[in-house]
Protein backbone atom coordinates (compact mmCIF):
# COMPACT_ATOMS: atom_id res chain seq x y z
CA UNK A 1 0.00 0.00 0.00
CA UNK A 2 1.49 3.47 -0.72
CA UNK A 3 1.22 6.16 1.69
CA UNK A 4 1.38 9.48 0.70
CA UNK A 5 3.14 12.26 2.88
CA UNK A 6 2.38 15.67 2.27
CA UNK A 7 5.59 17.82 3.03
CA UNK A 8 4.99 21.35 4.98
CA UNK A 9 6.35 24.57 3.66
CA UNK A 10 10.09 24.77 3.35
CA UNK A 11 11.58 27.09 6.11
CA UNK A 12 14.00 29.57 5.67
CA UNK A 13 16.48 29.49 8.44
CA UNK A 14 16.55 26.29 9.79
CA UNK A 15 18.17 27.58 12.95
CA UNK A 16 15.45 29.76 13.61
CA UNK A 17 13.11 27.98 15.10
CA UNK A 18 15.35 26.51 17.44
CA UNK A 19 16.88 29.92 19.02
CA UNK A 20 12.99 31.09 19.43
CA UNK A 21 12.17 27.58 21.18
CA UNK A 22 15.38 27.95 23.49
CA UNK A 23 14.31 31.94 24.76
CA UNK A 24 11.23 30.05 25.53
CA UNK A 25 12.74 27.49 27.29
CA UNK A 26 15.27 29.33 29.50
CA UNK A 27 12.92 32.58 30.80
CA UNK A 28 15.78 33.45 33.07
CA UNK A 29 18.30 34.41 30.39
CA UNK A 30 19.23 37.96 30.54
CA UNK A 31 19.19 40.34 27.78
CA UNK A 32 22.52 41.78 27.04
CA UNK A 33 23.72 44.99 28.28
CA UNK A 34 23.67 48.30 26.55
CA UNK A 35 27.37 49.57 25.29
CA UNK A 36 28.67 51.98 27.78
CA UNK A 37 30.60 55.43 26.40
CA UNK A 38 33.26 57.33 28.11
CA UNK A 39 34.65 60.27 26.36
CA UNK A 40 37.90 61.08 26.14
CA UNK A 41 39.74 63.24 28.77
CA UNK A 42 40.29 66.25 26.92
CA UNK A 43 35.90 66.81 26.19
CA UNK A 44 33.90 68.61 28.40
CA UNK A 45 31.01 66.51 30.03
CA UNK A 46 28.74 67.98 32.04
CA UNK A 47 29.74 71.32 31.75
CA UNK A 48 32.69 70.56 33.97
CA UNK A 49 36.29 71.42 31.37
CA UNK A 50 38.67 68.39 32.15
CA UNK A 51 42.19 69.36 33.97
CA UNK A 52 44.13 69.88 31.30
CA UNK A 53 41.83 72.88 29.75
CA UNK A 54 41.46 74.53 33.00
CA UNK A 55 45.39 74.67 33.19
CA UNK A 56 45.98 75.88 30.18
CA UNK A 57 43.13 79.03 30.21
CA UNK A 58 45.25 79.29 34.14
CA UNK A 59 48.55 79.72 32.21
CA UNK A 60 46.96 82.18 29.47
CA UNK A 61 45.54 84.45 32.17
CA UNK A 62 49.13 84.61 34.29
CA UNK A 63 50.41 85.24 31.23
CA UNK A 64 48.15 88.61 30.67
CA UNK A 65 48.57 89.75 34.17
CA UNK A 66 52.65 89.35 33.90
CA UNK A 67 52.42 91.51 30.69
CA UNK A 68 49.94 93.92 31.96
CA UNK A 69 52.08 94.75 35.21
CA UNK A 70 55.00 95.04 33.18
CA UNK A 71 52.83 98.08 31.18
CA UNK A 72 52.01 99.23 34.40
CA UNK A 73 55.58 99.43 35.95
CA UNK A 74 57.08 100.92 32.60
CA UNK A 75 54.53 103.63 32.84
CA UNK A 76 55.57 104.54 36.39
CA UNK A 77 59.28 104.35 35.99
CA UNK A 78 58.31 106.65 32.78
CA UNK A 79 56.62 109.15 34.94
CA UNK A 80 58.47 109.21 37.85
CA UNK A 81 61.89 109.59 35.17
CA UNK A 82 60.17 112.32 33.51
CA UNK A 83 59.11 114.24 36.72
CA UNK A 84 61.40 113.22 39.65
CA UNK A 85 64.84 112.36 37.86
CA UNK A 86 64.74 115.26 35.22
CA UNK A 87 67.17 118.31 36.41
CA UNK A 88 65.75 121.28 35.37
CA UNK A 89 67.72 124.56 35.51
CA UNK A 90 67.39 126.77 38.90
CA UNK A 91 65.60 130.20 38.59
CA UNK A 92 67.98 133.39 39.80
CA UNK A 93 66.67 136.29 40.28
CA UNK A 94 67.00 140.03 42.11
CA UNK A 95 63.99 140.45 44.39
CA UNK A 96 64.51 143.88 46.16
CA UNK A 97 67.63 146.16 45.97
CA UNK A 98 68.10 149.25 48.53
CA UNK A 99 69.94 152.71 47.84
CA UNK A 100 72.39 153.88 50.17
CA UNK A 101 75.57 156.23 50.07
CA UNK A 102 74.12 158.05 46.90
CA UNK A 103 76.25 160.79 45.41
CA UNK A 104 75.63 162.22 42.44
CA UNK A 105 76.69 165.47 39.99
CA UNK A 106 74.04 165.97 36.84
CA UNK A 107 76.86 168.93 35.33
CA UNK A 108 78.66 168.46 32.13
CA UNK A 109 80.14 165.74 33.33
CA UNK A 110 77.93 163.30 35.13
CA UNK A 111 79.04 161.04 38.30
CA UNK A 112 77.10 159.01 40.62
CA UNK A 113 78.68 156.65 43.06
CA UNK A 114 76.04 154.47 45.17
CA UNK A 115 76.00 150.78 47.09
CA UNK A 116 73.34 148.61 45.88
CA UNK A 117 72.07 146.22 48.50
CA UNK A 118 70.51 143.61 46.71
CA UNK A 119 68.18 140.21 47.90
CA UNK A 120 69.10 137.33 45.37
CA UNK A 121 66.98 134.35 45.40
CA UNK A 122 67.78 130.96 43.65
CA UNK A 123 64.81 129.03 43.53
CA UNK A 124 65.26 125.11 43.11
CA UNK A 125 62.71 123.03 41.84
CA UNK A 126 64.32 119.69 41.41
CA UNK A 127 64.06 117.01 43.76
CA UNK A 128 67.82 117.50 43.83
CA UNK A 129 69.98 120.41 46.11
CA UNK A 130 71.91 122.54 43.32
CA UNK A 131 75.22 123.66 44.22
CA UNK A 132 76.79 126.69 42.71
CA UNK A 133 79.99 127.91 42.48
CA UNK A 134 81.46 131.02 43.69
CA UNK A 135 80.84 133.56 40.38
CA UNK A 136 81.03 137.85 39.93
CA UNK A 137 77.60 139.61 38.50
CA UNK A 138 78.08 142.88 36.64
CA UNK A 139 76.10 146.06 37.02
CA UNK A 140 76.20 148.30 33.38
CA UNK A 141 75.32 151.75 32.87
CA UNK A 142 74.60 151.71 29.10
CA UNK A 143 77.43 149.60 27.65
CA UNK A 144 79.70 150.42 30.49
CA UNK A 145 80.40 148.17 33.60
CA UNK A 146 80.04 150.53 36.41
CA UNK A 147 79.28 147.37 39.55
CA UNK A 148 80.57 144.27 40.39
CA UNK A 149 79.01 141.85 42.96
CA UNK A 150 80.37 139.32 44.23
CA UNK A 151 78.59 135.69 44.76
CA UNK A 152 79.72 133.13 47.21
CA UNK A 153 79.73 129.90 47.06
CA UNK A 154 76.44 127.91 48.16
CA UNK A 155 73.68 125.62 47.65
CA UNK A 156 69.57 125.77 47.21
CA UNK A 157 68.22 122.74 48.49
CA UNK A 158 65.46 120.63 46.85
CA UNK A 159 62.46 122.04 46.52
CA UNK A 160 63.66 125.32 47.88
CA UNK A 161 64.26 128.95 47.62
CA UNK A 162 68.33 129.68 48.63
CA UNK A 163 68.57 133.91 49.53
CA UNK A 164 71.47 135.67 48.76
CA UNK A 165 72.32 139.17 50.42
CA UNK A 166 74.82 140.61 48.02
CA UNK A 167 76.07 144.30 48.12
CA UNK A 168 77.34 146.16 45.20
CA UNK A 169 79.54 149.05 44.94
CA UNK A 170 78.32 151.42 42.21
CA UNK A 171 80.86 154.27 40.90
CA UNK A 172 81.08 155.96 37.36
CA UNK A 173 84.68 156.31 38.27
CA UNK A 174 85.43 152.78 37.26
CA UNK A 175 85.70 153.89 33.94
CA UNK A 176 88.38 156.20 32.54
CA UNK A 177 86.17 158.84 31.18
CA UNK A 178 82.77 159.87 32.53
CA UNK A 179 82.16 160.99 28.60
CA UNK A 180 81.86 157.07 27.93
CA UNK A 181 78.66 157.08 29.94
CA UNK A 182 75.41 156.70 27.92
CA UNK A 183 72.83 157.27 30.39
CA UNK A 184 71.11 160.39 31.39
CA UNK A 185 71.17 161.62 34.88
CA UNK A 186 70.76 164.78 34.15
CA UNK A 187 66.62 163.79 34.99
CA UNK A 188 67.26 162.33 38.31
CA UNK A 189 66.71 159.09 37.11
CA UNK A 190 69.59 156.37 36.60
CA UNK A 191 68.58 153.45 34.52
CA UNK A 192 71.14 150.38 35.12
CA UNK A 193 70.79 146.68 34.41
CA UNK A 194 72.48 143.99 36.41
CA UNK A 195 73.56 140.79 34.38
CA UNK A 196 74.30 136.99 36.98
CA UNK A 197 75.38 133.71 35.84
CA UNK A 198 75.50 130.93 38.13
CA UNK A 199 77.28 127.24 37.46
CA UNK A 200 76.28 124.80 39.19
CA UNK A 201 75.55 120.99 39.37
CA UNK A 202 71.98 119.61 40.33
CA UNK A 203 72.31 116.37 42.04
CA UNK A 204 69.17 113.86 42.35
CA UNK A 205 69.26 111.20 44.56
CA UNK A 206 73.30 110.72 44.58
CA UNK A 207 72.86 108.86 41.27
CA UNK A 208 72.18 111.76 38.62
CA UNK A 209 73.73 115.06 38.53
CA UNK A 210 73.35 117.69 35.78
CA UNK A 211 75.28 120.49 35.70
CA UNK A 212 73.22 123.74 34.91
CA UNK A 213 73.70 127.35 33.80
CA UNK A 214 71.16 129.44 35.22
CA UNK A 215 71.58 133.27 34.12
CA UNK A 216 69.26 136.33 34.41
CA UNK A 217 69.22 139.91 33.35
CA UNK A 218 67.46 142.51 35.53
CA UNK A 219 66.80 146.50 34.42
CA UNK A 220 66.43 148.81 37.33
CA UNK A 221 65.78 153.17 37.10
CA UNK A 222 66.80 154.59 40.31
CA UNK A 223 65.26 158.13 41.70
CA UNK A 224 68.15 159.72 42.68
CA UNK A 225 66.08 162.15 44.43
CA UNK A 226 64.35 160.19 46.12
CA UNK A 227 66.41 157.14 46.71
CA UNK A 228 64.02 154.33 46.01
CA UNK A 229 63.63 151.96 42.57
CA UNK A 230 61.00 152.64 39.66
CA UNK A 231 61.32 149.88 37.40
CA UNK A 232 62.75 146.40 37.89
CA UNK A 233 61.93 143.70 35.51
CA UNK A 234 63.85 140.75 35.36
CA UNK A 235 64.59 138.34 32.47
CA UNK A 236 65.62 135.04 33.45
CA UNK A 237 67.64 133.22 30.98
CA UNK A 238 68.40 128.90 31.38
CA UNK A 239 71.42 127.46 30.77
Amino acid sequence: MCITCKEGPKRKNPDYPLIQDNMQEDPQAKPLAPVEYYPRSDMEVGGIKPAASQREEKSSKCLVYVLLGMVIQGAVLLIFASIVLRARTPDVEIVSVTVRNLKYGNSSAPSFNLTLVTEITVENSNFGDFRFENTTGTVWCGSVVVGEMKIPTGRAQARATERLNVSVDVSSLRTPGTKNLSCNISSGLLELNSHVKLSGKVSIMDIMKRRRHPEMNCFMTLNLTEHTKQDFPCKLYEG
